[in-house]
Formats: structure tokens, sequence, C-alpha cells
């Protein structure tokens, strides 16, 4: 709790030990974890022979610049503790308790990466998941009130992604985690994954859509050529072209009870992309697409929530426009570029209501992954 205040950071990850890949993965794709190998000139995390990011991520990829890797390095000095600890789940609860954080949403680092390619072998990219997520779920036994994890799904395989949706909530998942980038040449709202949503819908767990570094798959940030700028394009863009389809194209026509989270994309582009789309349903209303039946925000309203920073500037703008029960709050610990440990307070400090507050620090938190209040 901080200034009276009870916390869901929606947007906490994991930093995976390399050798969790071997010791969790099932038996029959032993030597086929991801694993550290060189691969064009540099070590790194690698599958099905390439490297998890592409080969022109050399110019993208934080690492691989001397000054952004000082800058990372500088960052992340305020996760000592963890970092010293190697990030277990000990070192996380005492950042948690020390800065008044009540409970975590976790999604994978380096899982998010491997997520950004298309596989050869589906039941590889399958298996890879189900090591990730029965880790993650021995990882958050420690306390698995405040430490919620959200499933990897391999979404290259809609029936493969349906069978661990099913096994992951039986684990105890909070939400089942998918990029918001087109895979295999379709978007979310392509029909081959409705029988997945239909499923998810039926778990009653949130969709958390969370873009990653330097994909394989087409990514906005694609169009840059540093990982900054690719970064600040990637996740937001991907974010809008996610919501828009998904909305346009019926899913939640289709799956009225189904919730969309955004996370790690800001929330000050709302007001923006629900004015765009309103324009053009003012304009042209269904005419491409029969399978909305209601206006845009509508459905926004009814099956999305997005987290915001706490120290974005547009948000009360955002609240006021939107209203406040749409958001959520995510630092995106323990990443260099999140707001850990001052994201709390940047968002107390907000000049928005109380009850907004409390909405997106917990409030909303609880509807969205319907948590046990």
């Amino acid at each position: 709790m901080k200034d009276g205040f009870r916390i869901v950071d929606t947007d906490c990850h994991q930093i995976e030990p390399a050798s969790m890949w071997s010791e969790y993965i099932d038996p029959a794709f032993a030597g086929r974890e991801p694993r550290m190998d060189e691969v064009d000139g540099r070590t790194q995390l690698c599958v099905e022979g390439n490297g998890v990011t592409p080969p022109d991520a050399e110019r993208k990829y934080p690492m691989n610049s001397p000054e952004f890797h000082e800058a990372n390095r500088k960052a992340m000095m305020r996760f000592s503790r963890a970092r010293d600890a190697g990030f277990d789940a000990a070192s996380r609860v005492l950042d948690m308790d020390e800065h008044g954080v009540d409970m975590q949403v976790i999604y994978p680092t380096f899982g998010g990466q491997i997520l950004g390619r298309e596989f050869e072998d589906p039941e590889l990219i399958h298996a890879i998941c189900r090591a990730y997520n029965d880790w993650c779920a021995d990882y958050c036994s420690l306390d698995p009130a405040r430490l919620r994890w959200a499933a990897m799904l391999p979404v290259q395989a809609p029936d493969l992604a349906i069978d661990e949706a099913r096994r992951a909530a039986e684990k105890g998942c909070a939400g089942d985690y998918i990029r918001p980038n087109p895979v295999l040449g379709r978007n979310l709202y392509h029909e081959d994954y409705w029988p997945l949503w239909g499923v998810i819908e039926s778990l009653d767990r949130p969709v958390c859509m969370h873009d990653s570094g330097s994909p394989w798959i087409p990514s906005y940030g694609d169009r840059m050529d540093t990982h900054t700028t690719g970064h600040i394009l990637a996740h937001p863009f991907e974010a809008m072209s996610a919501m828009a389809g998904l909305i346009w194209f019926g899913v939640p026509e289709h799956f009225p009870r189904l919730r969309f989270v955004h996370v790690e994309a800001d929330a000050g582009w709302v007001p923006y992309w629900l004015q765009r789309m309103e324009q053009h349903y003012d304009f042209s209303g269904t005419a491409e697409h029969p399978e909305l039946k209601r206006a845009p925000t509508e459905y926004f309203r009814s099956n999305f929530f997005v987290a915001a920073r706490g120290d974005e500037r547009t948000l009360k703008a955002a609240v006021e426009l939107v209203g406040e029960d749409y958001f959520l709050f995510n630092t995106d610990y323990p990443h260099a570029d999140g707001t850990f440990p001052w994201g709390m307070s940047s968002l107390v400090e907000q000049p928005i209501s109380d009850e907004a507050k409390r909405k997106i620090l917990w409030d909303n938190a609880v509807r969205a992954f319907a948590i046990a209040a």
C-alpha cells in the first residue's frame, strides 16, 4: 500500500535465467530449447539455429551499442538487490514491500522475444511456452496471492495455444500473454484465433498484449534505425493496431465477456484513438465491417483496459475524456526503461481525483484480472 492506496502493478517482468529453459523443457525437446550460442558473430539466446533477435537487430538491440549499454547499466543499478539475488522471488517481494506494491502481474523478458518469431516446428514453441509457464508458476509459488503471472501462449499454432491456455489456467495464471504483432500473416482478429478467444473467455482470463524487442515478425519499430526510436514506435503503435483490428473485425462483438489488457504502451493515446475510430464510424458506419454492431467506443468500454505509467502528463486528459474505469497502472519492473520505484508516487501525485487513483491503482485491475479482492 502506498499513501493509503492498494496497488496492482500490471506490467512487471521476469529476468529468466538461461538455465531455466533446459531445466523445464519437456525431455522430448531436450537439446532444442532456447540456449546461449554464437550466431552472426555474437553470443545470444538462440532457438531453431537462429538468434532470438534477427540479424539486423545488431544495430537496434540495446546491448550492442556501447553508449546504450552504459545507460542501461546505470539505470539497472537501482535493482542491485534483485540483480545480486538473481532476480529471485524473495528479492522481488522485498522490493514490493519497500515501495508499497501489493501485487504484480509478471510477464517474461526473453520469452517475449522468443514469441516474436515464426517457428518451423510449432510443437517446439508450445514446449517452450510450457517450460516458461511451469517455471513461472513455481517462481510465483513463494507468494501466489501477490505474485501473479501471465502465461505465454504459442499463437503460432492456435490449436496448441488453446491447450496451453487451459493448462495454464489450471496452474493459476492471471492472464494469457501474447504479442500484438501479426504472426504468420494473421492479425489478432483473424478467424483462426476465434476458437482461442472463446476458450479464454470461458476461462475468465484477460488477453494481455505486450510488445517486445527486435522481433522477426512485422513491427512498426522496423521503420527506425535504432533501438530507441524503434521502441518509441513499436509498443504504442502495435497496441493501437491490435485494438482497432479487434474492434472493427468483430472480436468483442462475438466474445462480449473477453477482456483485453494493453500494457507498456502508455495510455495517453487512448482518447485520440477512440476519436479516430469514431470519425470513421461516423463517416462509413459498418459499410466494410458488418461485424461492427456498436460504436467503437462502446466496445472499448466493455472489453478493454490500458495500463498507464505513473508519470504520464497526458493521464489527466485521458481520464477526463475517456473515464477513470478503463486505465490500469504499470512500472515495467525491473526493466531499466521503466518507472520503478518512483512510478507509484508519480501516480499518487497525478492531478486527478482520489477515486480515479484508487481505480487505476487497484479497482480496475481487480475487474480486468478477475482478482478476488
